[in-house]
C-alpha cells in the first residue's frame, strides 16, 4: 500500500465534518473507516493459498472445508445481507460515467486515467479541491472517497493506487441502497484461483476482508467481549497466536489444523440463513467485474451451525465472461436462491454425517494427498530460505 496514497486518503478523511461522515453512510462503506488500518498479515494469506482448492472453492484442512460466503463478508463489512445486490455494468467507455459520478469535466477525468487504470491518488487530490454548493456536489465529492475505498480495500487491482475504472458504475447503485458484497466475494475467489494456479502472485479482490474472515474462522484472534459487535471493535481483539511471525510459522500451524481447530461458530457476525445454491445449480453463482465465480453453500453447512450432509446435485459451475443477459440471470438467481430451511437451522451442529464422511473421502482424498505432499515440499523450501537468511544476518 503506497504511503503517498494513504497520506492523501487520511488527509481527505481528516477534513470530513460530522455531516459528511453521516452522508457517507449512504454508500454502506462506513466500516472501512475502522478496518482500513488493520495490519495486513501477508504471511497468513500466502500460507493459506496452500489450502485453497480452485476446483471446489474451499479451504481444505485434511477433510474439513470452509469457504467465505455472502452472509459472512456482509457481516464483516457491516452491510445488511438482505439488501439488493449491485451488478457490474458493461460499457465500451466509462469516461462519461466518471464525469457524471464525480461531477468533473472530461479533461480532468482523462488525466486520472492511465494504462494501469484509474489513479486513486489523483482522484482524491482533485476531489479535495472541490467545495460543494449543493447536495449533489456533496455526493459527488464523497463518491471519490467511496471509489478510493473500493479500489484500494475491496476490489484491488494489480497496481497499488490504481483501480479498475468499472467501479465507477457501482457508485450510483450504492447510493440506491444496493450491496457490493457479491462482487467483492467473486473477485476474491477468482483472485485465489489465479494465485494458486500460478497466474499471478498478487491476490486481487479483497485481501483485507479475506484476512479478517480467516483470522476469525481459524481462531487466530480472540472472540469479542462486547455485546453488540461492530467492525470498529475488531482492532480491540487480541491475537491468540502472536508467536506466528512468518509464512513458515503460519504454514506449519495450518498444516496441523483439522476440524477441531476451526472456529465453526462466530455468533457476533449475526449471519442470517445462508444461501445454499442458485436454482438448479450445485453452487451459488456470483458475478465479479469481469467474469463470474461461485461457492457451494451446502458444502459448508457447519459454518452456520448445521450438520454437514451430502450436497444436492445440480448443474455444475462453468466460468464465463459477463454479458448483459448473463448478469441478469445471475442477479435473478441471487434474488430467488435456495436457502437453508429455518426449522432445519435450529439444530445446531458442527459435525459431518457418516455418509458425508464417506462421500468427501472418496471425492477429495487423492488430490488432498497430493496437496499435502506439495505443502511438505514448499515448507521444506521455506525452511531452507529461513536458514540462508539467518546465515546472511550472522555473516553481516
Amino acid at each position: 500500500m503506497a504511503l503517498v496514497f494513504m497520506d492523501c486518503l487520511e488527509s481527505f478523511i481528516s477534513k470530513m465534518d460530522f455531516v459528511s461522515r453521516n452522508n457517507f453512510n449512504s454508500f454502506k462503506l462506513h466500516s472501512l473507516f475502522s478496518i482500513k488500518g488493520v495490519r495486513r498479515e501477508w504471511d497468513l494469506l500466502r500460507a493459506s493459498f496452500n489450502f485453497w482448492d480452485p476446483e471446489d472453492h474451499v479451504f481444505r484442512f485434511h477433510l474439513d472445508e470452509i469457504c467465505p460466503t455472502i452472509e459472512e463478508f456482509s457481516a464483516i463489512l457491516d452491510i445488511d445481507q438482505h439488501l439488493p445486490f449491485a451488478v457490474p455494468v458493461l460499457k465500451r467507455s466509462y469516461h462519461e460515467t466518471l464525469c457524471e459520478v464525480l461531477g468533473l469535466p472530461l479533461p480532468i477525468v482523462m488525466k486520472m486515467l492511465e494504462s494501469r487504470g484509474l489513479n486513486l491518488r489523483l482522484l482524491l487530490e482533485e476531489a479535495q479541491t472541490k467545495v460543494p454548493n449543493s447536495v449533489l456536489e456533496s455526493h459527488q465529492k464523497l463518491s471519490a472517497l467511496a471509489m478510493a475505498f473500493i479500489g484500494e480495500f475491496l476490489l484491488s487491482s494489480p497496481h497499488s493506487e490504481f483501480a479498475d475504472v468499472r467501479i465507477s458504475t457501482l457508485i450510483p447503485q450504492l447510493l440506491q441502497g444496493k450491496s457490493i458484497v457479491p462482487i467483492i466475494l467473486a473477485e476474491t475467489l477468482n483472485g485465489l484461483d489465479a494465485v494458486v494456479r500460478g497466474e499471478t502472485s498478487i491476490l486481487l479482490g479483497s485481501p483485507l476482508v479475506l484476512q479478517l474472515w480467516l483470522m476469525d474462522r481459524l481462531a487466530l484472534v480472540a472472540p469479542p467481549t462486547v455485546a453488540i459487535y461492530k467492525p470498529k471493535h475488531y482492532r480491540t481483539r487480541s491475537l491468540t497466536r502472536p508467536d506466528l511471525q512468518s509464512e513458515k510459522d503460519f504454514l506449519v500451524e495450518l498444516c496441523r489444523r483439522t476440524g477441531k481447530h476451526i472456529r465453526w461458530s462466530c455468533p457476533w457476525w449475526q449471519c442470517g440463513l445462508p444461501i445454499l445454491r442458485s436454482p438448479g445449480r450445485d453452487h451459488v453463482s456470483v458475478f465479479g467485474l469481469k467474469s463470474n465465480s461461485f461457492y457451494r453453500g451446502d458444502r459448508v453447512f457447519r459454518q452456520f451451525g448445521l450438520r454437514q450432509h451430502i450436497p444436492a446435485e445440480g448443474v455444475p459451475y462453468a466460468q464465463k465472461d459477463l454479458t448483459p443477459q448473463f448478469i441478469i440471470k445471475i442477479e435473478r438467481d441471487l434474488t430467488h436462491p435456495t436457502k437453508a430451511d429455518s426449522m432445519f437451522s435450529r439444530t445446531k451442529s458442527f459435525l459431518m454425517s457418516d455418509s458425508y464422511k464417506t462421500w468427501i473421502t472418496e471425492k477429495v482424498w487423492v488430490k488432498e494427498a497430493k496437496r499435502i505432499d506439495e505443502r511438505k515440499k514448499y515448507l521444506k523450501s521455506l525452511r531452507k530460505e529461513s536458514k540462508k537468511k539467518r546465515k546472511r544476518e550472522q555473516d553481516s
